[in-house]
């Protein structure tokens, strides 16, 4: 079982009656009669089922043994009541659920939620590495904006811990809840650096090795015996060498 920390999360949404289901070939949808969701569904499944298939091409792991479910939700106050928390979406690793708010304003759909789940024959890395690999699955901030230039634009405004400093899970934790888009793009940027410029076989390694339990000394000692330097080098050429991430 792997550990997730979401002290709210409650299971009335398990007893409402009101959700009608699709099933798609990967996937479970749960949405409600006239909601967002419904009248975008014929999209979600094709977007959903591309990114799946993308996903699982690149982290090269076996399909899972059953479908991700999902649940959409027309409002944040719905959300809060059935699953307990209003935020934009969480998946759940051991249920393998996603809880999404689903409006016409907001539709996180995607690779993001769903790299936490497909990824979990790796492990549950640090959660700077676990956000930085589903931000690098999606590509690209979740309005449309380059990781690299929320990244360039953190560093700028002195916005960032150090990476290493990153390593410890809380830092990592209570650092990202403000400005959170610039933290997961500098997530997402620096794994793209690792992946292009170092190879995705050393970075599968430091993700199955690193973990959110362990400390920052050691979570940094996996890195530098991965990569031969330490994250501060490491993090130094990024900053260096932005141009040549992508």
């Amino acid at each position: 079982m792997f550990n997730q920390s979401l002290p709210t999360y409650i299971h009335n949404f398990e007893t409402d009656k009101r959700w009608k289901n699709f099933s798609s070939e990967h996937y479970v949808f749960h949405y409600f009669t006239n909601s967002e969701a419904e009248k975008d569904l014929k999209k979600i499944v094709q977007k959903q089922e591309k990114a799946y298939k993308k996903i699982i091409e690149f982290l090269d792991v076996p399909d899972p043994k059953k479908p991700i479910e999902y649940f959409f939700y027309p409002d944040k106050e719905t959300k809060k009541s059935l699953m307990g928390d209003d935020w934009y979406a969480q998946s759940i690793y051991n249920e393998f659920r996603i809880h999404v708010l689903y409006t016409k304003d907001d539709k996180p759909l995607g690779e993001h939620e769903d790299t936490h789940l497909l990824s979990l024959p790796w492990g549950l890395s640090a959660g700077f590495f676990q956000e930085g690999l589903a931000e690098f699955m999606v590509e690209h901030a979740w309005d449309g904006v380059s990781h690299l230039e929320y990244a360039k634009k953190g560093y700028a405004e002195n916005i960032f811990s150090s990476i290493s400093d990153l390593m410890n899970h809380e830092v990592w934790i209570n650092s990202s809840e403000k400005k959170m888009i610039y933290w997961y793009s500098l997530a997402g940027a620096f794994t793209s650096f690792l992946i292009n410029k170092f190879g995705k076989e050393k970075f599968e390694k430091l993700y199955k090795e690193t973990n959110r339990n362990k400390s920052k000394e050691e979570n940094s000692a996996i890195f530098k015996s991965i990569y031969g330097w330490t994250l501060d080098i490491i993090e130094n050429d990024f900053k260096k060498n932005y141009s040549k991430i992508y």
